[in-house]
């Protein structure tokens, strides 16, 4: 677990304290001039915001001058010995070199002596994923993303994950949800009249970056959720929206960028903002899926709009695993992950060659819930105060509440495959034990090392099964 910044200030203040060496005393004073300033700043992510606008000046280079890689990290290293990190705190010398330099591929470490812990951290772990370097890469090239696979990828939590990017620090991202079926209208999309006035579509709003409530934003991502349900006739309103986003002209006078326009609901013309969309299915969306009858086969003009961007999502167990347990993989949650792992395979394995896959999934969000229906059950049970503290719902319950969507027969079959009878035994033993809590009021807990075992022989024999199929390795 990350050390928070006064336990790194108290341990480096015993450091200088104590030592006799005066090249550890010195390194360790610059430490907690660090450190200090991190903390009266009030976030720890002011070098997380540097590192990121230092790449920014580096990927947006101009003119024909080089800088390797090196001479850019010793530049980093020396900029940031000063606690003062922020762009504005740069040389101005610097700021000119970063300027003219053309587009070089860096890879981000911090320096010594720098640590970047809490929220900070976790959106540079975000940030660093592999699939969301695509994506990103996707969102400033200004090109439509259509991620499709199978139900429970973690396709739609994406854009949730690309949301927070893009509100860091300085910047205020909206992300504007369509669930798309086939009883979307027109209405939901560019917005119209209705007998309690205009309504905003859902397009109107992300390209404008206002939403309903007139609230502004820096940018916009619109998720298009299941896109291929939409009606065809109704998705064709899309495609002029989708082809003009790309389409930001330079006027030759002035030199300065002209904004496409789309006409809303009301008939007027508006002006783009920062629009990012990002649309997910279940399908390619010029087939018809036999296991997704709400499916419709999408006119190829629409197809088109996100050539080049069309990714098959497959699902990541060591994502999910780490989402569920953990960074250090050891929080205590291996029970849920192992057995509803081996669920998941089930369902998409069933009977006979018949998978149950159209009955139901199991998702990364289905991991979450689990989890908080265990963490509130220890929190009932310790506090004799809870509402819920007579009887609160296990995570037994949450189980049984997914498995009833199947056939008898079918949950049998998943019950049998996943050693249901061990994972009620198990949650039997963990939820009634008496636990101490952490920092962010949930039970301190470990895996034992057969939980350990059994996750990774799972995560590394279905990276071995799917290695070889995987359209788009990210």
């Amino acid at each position: 677990m990350a050390k928070s910044i006064d336990e790194q200030i108290q341990e480096v203040q015993e450091v200088i304290q104590k030592t006799t060496n005066a090249t550890t005393k010195k390194y360790a004073e610059e430490r907690l001039k660090v450190l200090e300033a991190s903390k009266s700043a009030g976030a720890e992510g002011v070098i997380y915001d540097t590192l990121q606008q230092l790449q920014t000046l580096l990927n947006q280079g101009v003119g024909q001058g080089t800088v390797d890689q090196q001479q850019v990290k010793d530049i980093v290293d020396k900029e940031l010995a000063d606690v003062k990190v922020g762009i504005s705190n740069l040389d101005p010398s610097l700021l000119a070199m970063l300027g003219q330099t053309q587009k070089v591929n860096v890879n981000l470490t911090l320096p010594p002596g720098i640590t970047v812990t809490g929220q900070a951290q976790q959106i540079l772990d975000i940030i660093m994923e592999p699939e969301n370097q695509i994506v990103l890469s996707d969102l400033l090239a200004l090109n439509n993303v259509y991620m499709y696979g199978a139900a429970g990828t973690g396709k739609s939590f994406r854009a949730g994950q690309i949301q927070k990017i893009m509100s860091t620090k300085g910047n205020n991202w909206d992300l504007i949800e369509v669930n798309c079926n086939q009883f979307t209208s027109p209405l939901d999309l560019i917005g119209g009249q209705t007998i309690e006035g205009y309504q905003k579509g859902k397009l109107e709003m992300a390209w404008t970056n206002v939403d309903a409530d007139g609230k502004k934003y820096d940018g916009a991502i619109l998720l298009l959720d299941e896109l291929p349900k939409l009606d065809p006739n109704t998705a064709g309103l899309l495609n002029a929206a989708l082809a003009k986003l790309s389409e930001s002209v330079l006027n030759d006078n002035t030199g300065k960028q002209i904004k496409p326009t789309i006409m809303n609901g009301r008939g007027q013309k508006i002006k783009l903002g920062n629009m990012f969309v990002y649309a997910t299915g279940n399908a390619p969306l010029n087939e018809a899926d036999p296991d997704y009858e709400a499916n419709f086969k999408q006119d190829l003009s629409l197809q088109d709009r996100f050539v080049g961007s069309m990714y098959k999502v497959f699902a990541n167990y060591r994502r999910d695993r780490e989402l569920l347990n953990g960074k250090t993989n050891d929080d205590g949650y291996l029970f849920i992950f192992n057995h509803m792992m081996l669920c998941r395979e089930a369902i998409l394995n069933g009977e006979d060659g018949v998978s149950f896959a159209n009955k139901g999934f199991v998702s990364l969000r289905i991991l979450l819930s689990m989890k908080r229906t265990f963490i509130e059950y220890t929190r009932s049970k310790r506090d004799k105060r809870s509402i819920i503290q007579y009887c609160p719902k296990s995570v037994i319950v949450s189980l049984n509440s997914f498995l009833e969507i199947f056939t008898p027969r079918q949950r049998d079959v998943i019950k049998t495959a996943m050693k249901y009878d061990d994972f009620v035994s198990t949650a039997k033993d963990r939820q009634d034990r008496k636990y101490k809590f952490n920092e962010r009021n949930e039970p301190i807990m470990s895996d034992t090392d057969a939980e350990k075992t059994l996750s990774d022989s799972l995560v590394n024999d279905y990276e071995a099964r799917t290695e070889s199929i995987i359209q788009c390795k990210f």
